[in-house]
């Protein structure tokens, strides 16, 4: 029983430990969108989408493209989690509200990437410029392209037990079309706390805990 207990409180934690993209919402959390009737499998903990829990280098060397293990490819395109539902539907050009979902902060940033291409390819992606975000957020230059909005929160369930949505806007490019092409979420968090960088906890040099999404959208 007391083991019991111990694991309970450990699926607990990771259930509430951890992020996804809402809107659009991820491959690997279609679930909780019935609209979209997707079938089973499903990724039972897609809060917790998160490179195989391996801390991640500021290159993600060992981070799966949509956020698997390393080498991992069942969360990105004709993966076992591909169900090919286009979850959105967005303008060339235009300004569009995307949502990420937080369970427990731990500070850091995310940036989003677009991959314009059919087939969706490590090497595809693309940064997008995140414009604006509720709250009057954060929103700092990321060195390798486009911006990263931070989470200014640490040790807390934001929102309450079932989280809570950040919701923000990204410019779409104006010359990108596609029958199906793929938005990314890479969530670089600031665990673990290293006082040494806490001056800026959007970002940490240090190798962290990670969390990546994928979705599939489309752009007219």
């Amino acid at each position: 029983m007391k083991y019991l207990a111990l694991i309970l409180l450990a699926v607990a934690t990771c259930a509430y430990g951890h992020v996804h993209l809402r809107e659009p919402v991820a491959r690997t959390s279609i679930q909780t969108r019935p609209e979209f009737n997707a079938q089973q499998p499903f990724w039972w903990d897609h809060y917790g989408v998160m490179c195989g829990n391996v801390q991640q280098n500021t290159a993600f060397s060992t981070c799966g493209r949509c956020g698997e293990a390393n080498n991992g490819r069942e969360a990105s395109q004709g993966g076992r989690y591909d169900k090919g539902i286009i979850v959105a539907t967005y303008t060339a050009g235009s300004i569009v509200q995307m949502t990420l979902r937080v369970g427990a902060a731990h500070f850091g940033g995310f940036t989003i990437e677009l991959c314009p291409a059919q087939t969706e390819t490590d090497n595809c992606f693309q940064f997008l410029r995140i414009v604006s975000a509720d709250d009057n957020r954060r929103i700092i230059p990321n060195a390798t392209g486009g911006n990263r909005l931070c989470i200014p929160y640490e040790h807390a369930v934001i929102g309450g037990s079932s989280g809570n949505d950040v919701h923000f806007r990204v410019q779409l490019p104006a010359n990108v079309r596609c029958n199906r092409c793929t938005i990314r979420m890479t969530h670089r968090t600031f665990y673990p706390w290293s006082q040494e960088w806490a001056q800026d906890n959007c970002f940490t040099p240090l190798n962290t805990q990670t969390f990546r999404n994928c979705a599939d959208v489309r752009i007219v």
